[in-house]
């Protein structure tokens, strides 16, 4: 019976030492599994870090380009509102100037005008006032009609000139010549009519100067004080 138990207890710790022989190699080998997983994922964290590192690096370089040319674009955009103000500064300087230039000149112009109406109001009266102590009166359409012919023959002349130079220009064209004829035609037809207008208004206003000349005379034997003014 020692013996069967002794046999029975042999076979039981048999037992025991193929079961943990076993559970020895199952450990053996889940940590064996387990440590090619760690390493693995050693390397894959080592390589996601790599490029992770990269990322960093790339953004980091592109940061450093981006901020070089920021400041540079800040440098050139203090420049160029510098300038800017400088030039706005300028021309609201300039335009003031010539603001403040046109208003002197606009009255200077407004203040000579009214001198010279003036000066011709003073005229014309002191000059009625002769023509009064002179008996002399002045006919008012006559003079009228004296300075428009006078206006009239001095376009008449301006447009001659003008045509005589048009026609040493393009004196070629043999149209241009006929249509010079008829314009010289027209112009010679018009020009009697006011020559003689003109004749008759000289006539007359040279018999009112005889008539005022005589008063002037009459008026000088009578009155020497008149004829000083």
């Amino acid at each position: 019976q020692e013996k069967s138990r002794w046999e029975i207890l042999q076979h039981e710790q048999r037992l025991i030492e193929e079961k943990n022989k076993r559970k020895k190699a199952l450990l053996a080998r889940a940590i064996a599994e387990r440590s090619k997983r760690t390493q693995a994922e050693t390397v894959k964290l080592k390589r996601i870090q790599k490029e992770l590192q990269a990322l960093d690096d790339m953004v980091s370089a592109d940061i450093g380009i981006l901020r070089n040319r920021i400041d540079q674009a800040s440098l050139d955009y203090s420049y160029a509102r510098k300038r800017y103000d400088k030039a706005e500064s300028e021309y609201v300087a300039a335009k003031l100037d010539l603001q403040h230039k046109t208003e002197i000149k606009e009255h200077l112009t407004e203040h000579l005008c009214t001198i010279i109406q003036q000066n011709e109001l003073r005229k014309a009266r002191k000059l009625e006032e002769l023509m009064q102590q002179l008996d002399v009166e002045a006919d008012e359409e006559n003079l009228e009609l004296e300075i428009e012919v006078e206006q009239m023959l001095q376009q008449q002349e301006a447009e001659a000139g003008r045509q005589s130079s048009h026609t040493g220009t393009a004196g070629e064209s043999p149209s241009g010549v006929g249509q010079e004829s008829q314009q010289g035609n027209h112009a010679a037809a018009a020009s009697p009519a006011v020559s003689e207008q003109s004749q008759n208004l000289r006539t007359k206003s040279l018999s009112n100067m005889d008539s005022q000349t005589q008063a002037v005379n009459v008026t000088s034997g009578s009155s020497p004080a008149c004829s000083a003014t």
